[in-house]
């Protein structure tokens, strides 16, 4: 767990001092005063001023921050103010943040699917069709029970069924259904798994009246997203940014509709992870060697720009629509209604921070105290 508490460090920090330092190189740009970069938070460890800004060291080890003249209204006065900028000069650098969490996505992913072939695979929680590449689905081992045919046989966690008795299979539901009607007879299974590409195929007895099924195992689904056109290869990062982008925000619209249509709140907060659980995730990702620890900082990164470029209170996406305000109504939105509206969204995000991480810790205390 220490070592996978120091990589999570480091990537999360990496990630947020690449905001930062889009922010940062922004509004140097345009010209406006950055008063301090620092990296971690206070307080300070050292501080050495050069030129306007002061850069620091901080003994909170976890990211950084910029602090930019007028980033939250006043000194409209003052020329090198970001508040006396008009709207698209403040766009420019509000975005330019979301835009270097996007860049260190496009190029990790580019690089990771082109080391592997020009292909990778994304599990799936919904029936989905990404709009980019080619994609097979296969179904896929979540876990394996104890004292089962398939732990005596050897299959492993991350295990994708390529054929039964040498017929593809496509669906969790198709495999399942196979297994059953397959009870008390011997299957050859011709499997790959997803995160070593280890080919193996294994002749397992089913067995028979089981509740735990005629193999023992939890099955989902997994596809293969390749990229095979030379425009795909060429693309790659980008392509399957947009992809995971796309399957996203997908997500997120299946969870809060499957919340609504059952009156649950469940679907949608099981789903939502924090510190905690990205905690937990590179604990587990950690086994699956360096590719798996760099696709998850590229995962991440593309997390942090989703999450600051919606509209919510205090983060980029939400000053972003008082900026959009002050471009429409060529005016500004009112200082003291806008300062409010961010106080209040801070705090809402913070209780929303400690719901998740109770959560986290409960759902994750298994993988944690390992």
């Amino acid at each position: 767990m220490i070592l996978a508490i120091i990589v999570f460090i480091l990537i999360f920090s990496f990630l947020v001092l690449g905001h930062e330092l889009g922010h940062f190189l922004a509004a140097r740009k345009i010209g406006v005063k950055v008063e301090e970069f620092g990296i971690g938070f206070p307080p300070k460890i050292w501080g050495k001023k050069i030129g306007e800004t002061e850069y620091t060291v901080n003994w909170i080890p976890f990211g950084g921050f910029v602090k930019i003249l007028g980033e939250d209204r006043g000194e409209e006065a003052n020329k090198e103010s970001l508040s006396s900028r008009g709207p698209g000069q403040k766009a420019f650098v509000l975005l330019s943040g979301v835009a270097f969490n996007f860049l260190i996505a496009i190029i990790v992913f580019g690089l990771l699917v082109s080391i592997n072939g020009f292909k990778t695979y994304q599990s799936q929680i919904f029936e989905y069709e990404f709009p980019f590449g080619d994609q097979t689905v296969y179904p896929a081992i979540n876990y394996v029970v104890e004292n089962s045919p398939a732990e005596g046989a050897g299959i492993e966690t991350y295990d994708m069924i390529l054929a039964v008795n040498g017929e593809e299979v496509n669906s969790a539901v198709e495999f399942t259904d196979l297994t059953k009607a397959n009870a008390g007879n011997e299957v050859l299974f011709s499997i790959l798994n997803a995160q070593t590409q280890e080919e193996k195929e294994l002749t397992i007895l089913l067995r028979v009246d089981s509740e735990e099924g005629a193999l023992g195992v939890g099955v989902s689904e997994i596809s293969e997203l390749s990229y095979n056109s030379l425009g795909g290869k060429i693309f790659a990062g980008p392509l399957h940014t947009a992809n995971i982008t796309h399957l996203t925000f997908s997500a997120l619209g299946h969870l809060i509709q499957t919340s609504v249509d059952e009156g649950d709140i469940s679907p949608l907060s099981d789903n939502l992870t924090g510190p905690v659980g990205i905690l937990a995730m590179t604990q587990l990702t950690l086994a699956g060697g360096a590719w798996q620890v760099f696709y998850l900082l590229a995962a991440i990164s593309l997390a942090l720009a989703i999450m600051n470029i919606l509209p919510i209170p205090a983060v980029d996406g939400g000053r972003m629509v008082f900026v959009l305000y002050e471009a429409i109504f060529k005016r500004k939105f009112p200082e003291r209604t806008e300062h409010w509206i961010n106080v209040i969204g801070f705090y809402a995000l913070l209780f929303l921070f400690f719901l998740i991480t109770i959560k986290d810790i409960v759902q994750f205390k298994d993988i944690l105290i390992k």
